[in-house]
């Protein structure tokens, strides 16, 4: 097992683990654009974890860290493929 430490920052945008780019924003308990979208655009929900923005980032995240995270059989990072 490895645990990665990362910082959790409270502020008001959900950005992407690796390059931070902002995917959504929070207003009260509200997630703009709401998660299914951000996920049909491609988006990367990781649960109890937070957003990539790509597939690309994930995957330098997983090198970076040397995790490996779950993957659907086309080999896509992806917990929600039967969900959204």
């Amino acid at each position: 097992m490895r645990i990665v430490i990362t910082e959790y920052n409270s502020e008001d945008t959900c950005k992407c683990q690796f390059c931070e780019k902002i995917i959504a924003s929070f207003n009260e308990d509200t997630m703009t654009p709401p998660p299914e979208k951000c996920y049909k655009n491609g988006n990367i929900p990781i649960p109890n974890f937070g957003w990539f923005c790509s597939q690309i980032c994930a995957e330098k995240y997983e090198k970076k860290y040397t995790i490996r995270f779950v993957r659907q059989i086309d080999g896509r990072i992806d917990y929600y493929a039967d969900e959204f």
